[in-house]
């Protein structure tokens, strides 16, 4: 590929799309999952059916949109953010 620079003199760009030593490339990169113990003891919430069902209760009936309900949110937001 080449690209004229500003003074017009061409520059050679590689075009070969991986450096990789080929070693490298026969190998199979393979994905992690990390799950923190924070998310695991929230994890272990045991939500039985009649709780699920008070929380679409509440959904329905916008009891989240309530001011109550949202300051309760952003004083906790707030506690957090002042750790």
């Amino acid at each position: 590929m080449e690209i004229r620079g500003v003074s017009n003199n061409p520059l050679f760009v590689n075009q070969t799309k991986n450096n990789k030593p080929e070693e490298a490339q026969n190998q199979e990169t393979k994905d992690k999952i990390v799950i923190s113990s924070e998310a695991r003891d929230m994890a272990k919430v045991d939500l039985t059916p009649a709780r699920l069902e008070e929380i679409r209760e509440r959904i329905n009936t916008k009891f989240y949109d309530s001011d109550e309900a949202l300051n309760k949110v952003a004083d906790k937001i707030l506690v957090e953010v002042a750790k």
